[in-house]
């Protein structure tokens, strides 16, 4: 029951960028930007999609401790490396197919857009920085083939990816169970909200009836 939380914005978002948006091609490359409830739901969609290179780009090592166990192929922390250049080394200097990006920032958006391959290569952001700053992107990567759109919500149909996305889980191909940080009774729920606001977790679960959490979502 408590996974069932899960099915809202980030779950859709996420996994919807994949499965209606981008698509992956098998053996292709994909890189997130970003490990929040996006961009894991993200990364655990794209391994619906038997891609070779799965990268995941966080500034927080638990994030990428979780990635590695949810799928993710290499691992680049951004406060010790400069993803788009780890991304151009593990890619052989060819860059993505592919890359997600959920960070919040207009420098991880400029980073996602770099780190795609020319010749089709798409960046799909779905993060929405402050209001009235701009990313830079140089035209002339747009004119060598490189692709870059925005999102909201993934394109999703509640209907009809809901549904989909609890059978995936059923079937253990969506291990949303593993997005929870840490559970916090209701009487936590402060603490709760400044671990989040200080990243110490990612996904707080408050448990207001402690006797309908842990079960299975049937």
């Amino acid at each position: 029951m408590d996974v069932a939380v899960l099915f809202g914005c980030a779950l859709l978002t996420g996994a919807g960028i994949v499965t209606n948006m981008i698509r992956p091609e098998p053996e292709s490359s994909v890189a997130l930007f970003g490990l929040g409830g996006i961009g894991m739901s993200a990364l655990m969609a794209t391994n619906l999609y038997n891609c070779s290179k799965i990268i995941a780009v966080d500034t927080q090592a638990e994030k990428l401790r979780i990635a590695g166990e949810l799928g993710a192929t290499h691992l680049v922390n951004a406060t010790t490396t400069d993803p788009v250049k780890a991304i151009y080394e593990i890619t052989d200097g060819n860059n993505v197919d592919y890359s997600i990006e959920s960070a919040g920032l207009i420098k991880t958006i400029e980073q996602a857009f770099t780190s795609i391959k020319r010749n089709g290569g798409l960046c799909v952001f779905a993060s929405h920085p402050t209001q009235g700053q701009k990313i830079s992107v140089d035209p002339y990567e747009l004119i060598c083939g490189k692709q870059i759109k925005g999102t909201w919500g993934g394109m999703s149909d509640p209907a009809k990816d809901i549904p989909m996305f609890a059978e995936l889980y059923r079937q253990g191909k969506l291990p949303l169970e593993k997005l929870f940080s840490k559970r916090y009774s209701l009487l936590q729920i402060n603490e709760a909200l400044e671990d989040l606001e200080n990243q110490i977790v990612g996904r707080p679960l408050i448990e207001i009836d402690p006797s309908i959490c842990k079960l299975k979502f049937v």
